[in-house]
């Protein structure tokens, strides 16, 4: 059960630690517009989105 344990602890830090990296490189790139479009404003399956 310990072992379990640290493996859910060590998937949560390196996913945090992934996550501390990769989010400000996608949005300090240049086409950060077009990227937080895709991010947040889906295209709607009937195309209105």
């Amino acid at each position: 059960m310990t072992l379990v344990f640290q493996l859910a602890v060590f998937a949560l830090i390196a996913t945090s630690s992934i996550l501390l990296i990769s989010v400000p490189v996608v949005f300090a790139s240049p086409d950060v517009g077009q990227v937080t479009k895709m991010l947040y404003f889906p295209v709607h399956p009937y195309g209105l989105g």
